[in-house]
Order: C-alpha cells, then sequence, then structure tokens
C-alpha cells in the first residue's frame, strides 16, 4: 500500500471514530439529562475539552480526505498524528458513562491506551518533523513507526496507574516530561529545518504544531484544572484553524 493510499485510509479511520465519539457524547448528554438535567451541565464543562480535540481534528482530516495536495514527505502522516490526537479523547468515556449512571468502566481501564495515544501522537509527530531534514532517508519510515508505537505501548503498559482519575502520582509526572520532551523534540526539529533554508512553509508548519500539540498537551496534563484545560482548549482551537486554512504549498 502506497502512502496516498495509507493516508486516505487513515483519514477514513479517523472520520469513523470521531463519529462514534460525537455519537456517545450525545447518547451521554441524553442519558445524563434524563438521570437528572442539573448534571448536563457540570459533564460539558468536564468533558468539553474533549469535545474541542474531536472537532478540531475531524474538520482539517475532512479537507484532507476531500482533496490531500500535501506537497511535502511527512504530510502523509499528519491523518495518523490526527487519528491518535482523537483517540485521546476516550478518557471522557468513564466521566460521561459516570453522570449518565452507568458506571461500568474504571479509570484504571482506560488510562493505559490513554497514555498510549498521548505518547503516541507526539512519536509520530517527531517523526514526521524529521522528513524536513535534508539527508534524513525516508525509506523506512513506516516501519520506524511502527516498531517505535509497539514500545510506546511496552512504556504505557509497565508504568503504574492511578485507580481515580485526576490524582496523580510519581509516575505519571515522569510519563507527562516523557512526552513533553518527544512534544518539543519535534517542534524544534520543525523550527530548525526552518532555520536551515528559511522555507516559510516550514515556519507555517512549526506555528501549526506547536500549537496544536501544546494545546492538547495542556489539556492531557489539565485533570480538573480550569486553567489549563482553558488554555490548552484556545491553543487547540488555534492551532486547527490554521492547519484548516494553511497553504497547499505547506502540506
Amino acid at each position: 500500500m502506497n502512502a496516498t493510499r495509507a493516508s486516505r485510509l487513515i483519514s477514513t479511520i479517523q472520520i469513523l471514530v470521531s463519529s462514534i465519539l460525537t455519537l456517545m457524547i450525545v447518547i451521554g448528554i441524553f442519558l445524563t439529562y434524563k438521570a437528572g438535567r442539573q448534571y448536563v451541565p457540570g459533564m460539558l464543562m468536564e468533558i468539553y475539552p474533549e469535545m474541542t480535540i474531536i472537532l478540531g481534528t475531524l474538520i482539517p482530516v475532512l479537507i484532507l480526505r476531500i482533496k490531500h495536495r500535501s506537497q511535502v514527505a511527512e504530510g502523509y502522516l499528519l491523518p495518523l498524528f490526527l487519528l491518535l490526537l482523537s483517540l485521546q479523547t476516550t478518557r471522557m468515556l468513564p466521566s460521561i458513562l459516570d453522570y449518565s449512571g452507568m458506571d461500568i468502566i474504571s479509570y484504571s481501564k482506560v488510562a493505559i491506551m490513554e497514555r498510549f495515544f498521548f505518547m503516541a501522537s507526539y512519536a509520530v509527530l517527531l517523526f514526521a518533523s524529521i522528513q524536513n531534514m535534508k539527508n534524513v532517508s525516508t525509506a523506512r519510515t513506516g516501519v520506524n513507526i511502527v516498531f517505535s508505537l509497539i514500545a510506546v505501548f511496552v512504556v504505557a503498559y509497565i508504568i503504574p496507574t492511578s485507580s481515580v482519575d485526576g490524582l496523580d502520582n510519581v509516575h505519571d509526572i515522569v510519563f507527562d516530561m516523557l512526552v513533553l520532551l518527544i512534544l518539543l523534540s519535534g517542534v524544534a526539529t520543525y523550527l530548525v529545518s526552518f532555520i536551515s533554508d528559511r522555507e516559510s512553509y516550514h515556519m507555517k508548519r512549526f506555528f501549526t504544531f506547536l500549537f496544536i500539540s501544546l494545546g492538547d498537551y495542556l489539556i492531557m496534563i489539565g485533570n480538573g484544572s480550569f486553567s489549563l484545560s482553558l488554555s490548552g482548549t484556545i491553543l487547540f482551537v488555534i492551532g486547527a484553524i490554521m492547519l484548516s486554512i494553511v497553504s497547499p504549498k505547506g502540506y
């Protein structure tokens, strides 16, 4: 399967995943309303960052699906990056079910996958940014990504998790710092690419991914912090808008 077909397949999966998650949110709101309408505002305030990520990844991927005009190698990794970002939002499922009166999924059961999607997103971002570096072979990028995702899953699995949502332990802090390091490495690589060749579209990608990734990171580590969640949501929206309207030359 060539890069273009793989990109279109991943974008199709992304649309399906976002649609399912949106449907679950709607059903959750309905069930919460039936359980007690006074609980609906609280649920919406708790999950609005995840709702932002779902919409903020769905709109750009629809644009890519309709007309993929990538002129650069890492453009074909963009749908995978967006898919992993949207899959992070599955962490909201325990809260939705809890508000709707169906406490059937505990936080600990989704924490491993949440961590996997969280770190995997930025691992893919790092690989995408490396494609811009001169004299870097892209022949084995697909294989390297597969092995990297396997390694990420192992890391996410072996690190102990808290059984309570929003309660961090030392392992969570170390994991978040490791993810931040990968994130900064990816964004910094885009910046280095711009400095080396002064192409304006590299700078556009630098700011686009800076806003998206930093916004997502703040949302994911927010854990009930209104200031972090709101700041992350604003940054993510800005990045999603930039990604949606960015020059075709850049992607």
